[in-house]
């Protein structure tokens, strides 16, 4: 048998042999289930051992990111900024926090140091130049040195645009396209010995204009244009520019957003898509990607897959998308014909306040996990304390 014929041959007597040995074949001793349980608790406890393995040696990663690095971080006494804090401290960095406030940064900063976080704390406005620049003075003054500002202060207003009046958009303006304009554009300077990294942490708002957030999308909007122009014009520096496109995040903050219009039935919709787990992340997470990214000195980072979708569906068809946001303008609540602003943390005492708290617990606990406080508590407890001294 010769040429083409021999393989085929050869290939049909191993099938067939290999079909009469499964015939034939003796049946396999069944094991014992006392050997089955032990060579599944062997199996659970490596696959323990390696899980513990793997954690330690990312721990151990993550601790070196930032070792000898000095961070400043933009409202870092609550929310995300105090997350970030944690994480840059965690990752072997020196961080300054700023904030208006200086009972909230005492706080924090006491928070981080009990966490072994080398912290240092500077009440700062961020709308006022001057004060930009005697914290940049202060940080550099105190550690020595600067390597990353972190970008991260914001406020927020929800509601029909009806309800927002001009203050209101000068006010995002102020804190959310100003203040890091000013502070960016005084640290390039400083940042040029160090090859330091600035990080803008924008919103999906800045891409996808969401309805009833028009201040607040107007100024991230801004602040994402004036991030990316700053990446391209540090070129050749060694100053790197990192923006930074989050989704819906978990960090509590409904309970200080002032609410416009019909405060309940806005909180009741901002807050039960704040703290869903599916469509918004953990502030923790959050910020380990952003440590990530700014010690890996990347351009541009997109956090959640909902921020990611939202950008491809804005890039690929921006008109249905357009078509899209017109449909939940719709769907949001109209402004009443008396409009009215309260606190997420006064607006959530009604009773369909309280039922979506109960839906989205998770907001609710991230919110006492990060120092956020809303303004009438804060002004609540001055109150009590001028009370308990009469």
């Amino acid at each position: 048998m010769t040429g083409w014929k021999a393989p085929l041959a050869l290939i049909g007597a191993r099938w067939a042999w290999s079909r009469v040995r499964r015939r034939y074949a003796p049946a396999p001793e069944p094991v014992p289930a006392y050997k089955r349980n032990l060579e599944l608790l062997a199996w659970g406890a490596a696959g323990a051992a390696l899980g513990v393995g793997v954690s330690a040696l990312s721990e151990r990663r993550r601790s070196g990111l930032m070792s000898g690095k000095v961070v400043l971080i933009t409202g870092g006494s609550r929310g995300l900024g105090l997350q970030l804090a944690r994480e840059f401290g965690a990752a072997g960095a020196c961080v300054v926090i700023c904030a208006r406030g200086q009972e909230d940064l005492d706080r924090a900063v006491a928070e981080l140091t009990g966490r072994g976080v080398d912290a240092h704390g500077v009440v700062c406005d961020l709308t006022d130049p001057e004060q930009i620049e005697s914290l940049l003075d202060e940080a550099e003054e105190h550690f020595g040195r600067l390597d990353a500002v972190v970008n991260s202060a914001g406020i927020m207003r929800v509601g029909p645009q009806e309800a927002h009046t001009d203050d209101h958009f000068r006010q995002a303006m102020d804190i959310m396209f100003w203040g890091p304009f000013h502070l960016s554009r005084s640290a390039v300077d400083r940042l040029r010995d160090t090859r330091g990294v600035i990080v803008n942490i924008t919103s999906i708002g800045a891409y996808l204009s969401v309805p009833h957030l028009l201040p607040y999308s107007t100024a991230k909007h801004a602040w994402a244009a004036l991030s990316e122009g700053m990446a391209a014009e540090t070129a050749g520096t060694g100053v790197r520019v990192t923006t930074v496109v989050p989704g819906l995040m978990r960090t509590g903050s409904h309970r200080g957003v002032a609410f416009s219009g019909d405060p309940e039935r806005e909180y009741a919709w901002f807050a039960l898509l704040a703290g869903l787990p599916l469509l918004s992340v953990s502030a923790e997470r959050a910020a380990r990607h952003i440590v990530h990214a700014t010690a890996r000195r990347k351009s541009f980072l997109v956090i959640t897959p909902a921020a990611r979708a939202g950008l491809a569906a804005r890039g690929i068809a921006p008109g249905l998308t357009q078509e899209a946001m017109r449909l939940v303008g719709w769907l949001l609540p109209d402004a009443p014909p008396q409009v009215e602003e309260r606190l997420g943390a006064e607006a959530g005492q009604s009773r369909l306040g309280r039922l979506v708290d109960t839906v989205s617990v998770l907001n609710e606990r991230a919110g006492k996990r990060l120092n956020q406080r809303s303004r009438a508590e804060e002004a609540g407890d001055e109150e009590e304390q001028r009370t308990e001294e009469r």
